[in-house]
């Protein structure tokens, strides 16, 4: 189950910066360009799934997108080439599955790319 600790730390997104970005809820429905609270709002959701409903994912003008999972699972992947394979790895905590989606919301792609090879 989740924590609140997902919630305490704040990381705006600058207003000023031109990346184009989506994210699905657990529905399926797209949110173009989610605030850092809906980011987390979506999140919570994961509090929910059943086995028709049991992700939510963050994708990026460039392709790559992030899946995210109850079980803090993250999967890594570009939607735009197959020839990349898919990389999971599982975060020690919720706020490090926020973060990760904040930085890819940046475009921040080097940085979601190298936690993604930790795990």
């Amino acid at each position: 189950m989740l924590s609140g600790e997902y919630l305490t730390a704040r990381h705006p997104i600058a207003e000023d910066e031109a990346v184009s970005y989506f994210m699905n809820n657990t529905m399926g429905e797209s949110i173009d360009e989610p605030t850092e609270a809906e980011i987390r709002e979506i999140v919570t959701e994961l509090q929910n799934t059943d086995a028709e409903h049991f992700d939510v994912s963050l994708v990026h003008e460039s392709g790559w997108s992030l899946s995210v999972y109850s079980d803090r699972t993250l999967v890594w992947e570009n939607v735009n080439d197959e020839d990349v394979r898919p990389r999971e790895v599982t975060l020690d905590s919720w706020q490090g599955v926020v973060d990760a989606l904040l930085k890819l919301s940046r475009g921040d792609i080097s940085a979601v790319d190298s936690l993604c090879q930790e795990g």
